[in-house]
């Protein structure tokens, strides 16, 4: 009797791991946008990790932090049709973590709003990452469509409504990909002028619950390590397609010259830069000249003004060859040096020579050019510091006698838009990590609740504790102590 017992407990705990294992698991990472991504362009928190634009460099998602959000603190909007051009879409998408088997069944849900559009989201699953020059619609149509007819519930957050809307969908073929945002074209004159979604948690799962992927983990790192929100990824372009033809009113193109844009002899343009430039010259050697512009960019181990005149040079010898193998005159370009100041690409490790690079933009005469394209100077961020004081002891509920003081540093937070906020919360090392680490996060989102509602809620961007981890002092003094308590408003200038 003892041994039967014994085989069905057996039995039971096996059936019960298989089960664990086998548990539906969300292939979107991610999924409700709670963590950040510090893009490597502009040093800023500017969207949420794992997820790209399809346009960055002419539209993107627009990621919220305003107190609004259904599930944690974050969420996005995704343009459904301009306001100029009734055609423009803003589309987001990531990998799977596992892909898509052909003819399994799988459960989509979205958490969505909108207040001047249907409720509805065109969901595309693909093989690639898609990336477009132009913020136009897709011409690749959805996979599925989730609207008003499939609502699972009606919640409210601080009186937003938002809708959970959940469906089946048996996939049609393999995919590793996941699109989402208005595949349709325009259904009525006019459009809906500047219409907006907003999504605030995704999942795709199994409906049998079985997971059989062994490169999850791979693909998590992958899409973690991809910081890049501002331009398309050079590794992700198409191999050779160095013209960028952007959407730009000025309707300019713009050629990236890499460091190895020279022969080894430095006396010719190496043939693959060659063969684009003249193809791109070409379109604008009718009628007037056209009007070029070269950027030089800089990323040595030395000063700002050694890489400012590096730069200068690099622009200055793509010149010289125009003019002198080419028939150009110096008239023809303006020619800048911005040194360091504009990354493109990543700034760490091996990635960051490919900084060193010479950008001609080469625009239609006779429109004026468009300079504003995105070589803005980048300002450092600033941090402002909310100290203990201005709690109650050892609490994260803010101190009412204070008010003016917390008054006073939000008047010095710019309020044009140009910002993004990050709120970090911090301890001493008294009392426990855990303890520590839940009440910096706790006065941090003190902090951020008291910000919402002096009307930055839209600018911040992360709510982080760091607990003991970061002190600014020594934790062996009463005054070391007292610094490291505090909350750090941090104020990115965003070129965005």
């Amino acid at each position: 009797m003892l041994a039967y017992v014994r085989k069905s407990i057996g039995m039971i705990l096996v059936c019960w791991c298989c089960t664990t294992r086998t548990m539906a698991q969300n292939l979107v990472l991610n999924a409700s946008f709670e963590d950040v991504n510090i893009c490597t362009e502009y040093t800023a928190p500017c969207a949420p990790s794992a997820w790209l634009s399809v346009a960055p460099e002419v539209a993107r998602m627009k990621y919220l932090c305003n107190g609004s959000a259904l599930q944690g603190q974050h969420h996005v909007s995704l343009l459904q049709e301009g306001h100029d051009n009734p055609d423009t879409r803003v589309y987001i998408q990531t990998r799977l973590l596992c892909p898509l088997e052909k003819g399994r069944a799988y459960r989509i849900r979205l958490y969505m709003n909108t207040d001047n559009y249907p409720l509805r989201a065109g969901i595309r699953f693909d093989t690639t990452f898609v990336f477009t020059e132009n913020a136009v619609c897709l011409t690749s149509p959805a996979s599925t469509e989730l609207t008003e007819n499939d609502v699972q519930k009606k919640l409210f957050r601080l009186n937003h409504p938002w809708y959970i809307l959940e469906k089946t969908y048996v996939a049609t073929s393999a995919a590793t990909h996941l699109i989402i945002g208005n595949f349709r074209p325009l259904e009525k004159k006019g459009g809906y002028k500047n219409a907006q979604l907003f999504i605030d948690s995704v999942s795709v799962t199994p409906v049998d619950g079985q997971v059989t992927c062994s490169s999850q983990d791979n693909t998590s790192r992958d899409l973690y390590a991809e910081r890049h929100r501002h331009t398309i990824p050079e590794k992700l372009v198409a191999a050779g397609s160095l013209i960028r033809h952007l959407d730009s009113p000025s309707g300019c193109d713009t050629i990236i010259l890499k460091d190895d844009l020279f022969t080894a002899d430095k006396s010719s343009l190496n043939t693959r830069y060659k063969e684009q430039i003249d193809e791109a010259l070409k379109n604008y050697r009718s009628g007037k000249r056209a009007h070029i512009l070269l950027i030089g960019h800089a990323w040595q181990s030395a000063s700002d003004e050694f890489n400012k005149i590096m730069s200068v040079d690099k622009a200055n010898a793509v010149a010289n060859y125009l003019v002198y193998n080419e028939g150009y005159s110096f008239d023809d370009f303006e020619i800048q040096g911005v040194g360091k100041k504009c990354p493109r690409y990543d700034t760490t490790g091996n990635a960051a020579g490919n900084n060193n690079r010479v950008e001609m933009i080469i625009c239609r005469p006779p429109v004026a050019l468009d300079t504003s394209r995105p070589h803005k100077e980048t300002q450092h961020p600033d941090t402002l510091v909310i100290p203990d004081i201005l709690f109650k002891f050892n609490s994260s509920e803010l101190n009412t006698e204070f008010y003016s003081s917390l008054d006073s540093l939000m008047k010095k937070i710019p309020r044009d838009g140009s910002i993004q906020l990050q709120v970090s919360g911090h301890t001493d090392n008294a009392g426990t990590t855990a303890y520590n680490n839940t009440l910096s996060i706790k006065r941090a989102n003190a902090v951020a609740h008291y910000m919402q509602a002096h009307g930055l809620g839209n600018d911040i961007r992360q709510i982080n504790g760091a607990g003991e981890s970061q002190p600014v002092a020594t934790n062996q003094s009463a005054e070391g102590r007292r610094r490291n308590r505090r909350v750090e408003i941090i104020i990115f200038y965003s070129p965005d």
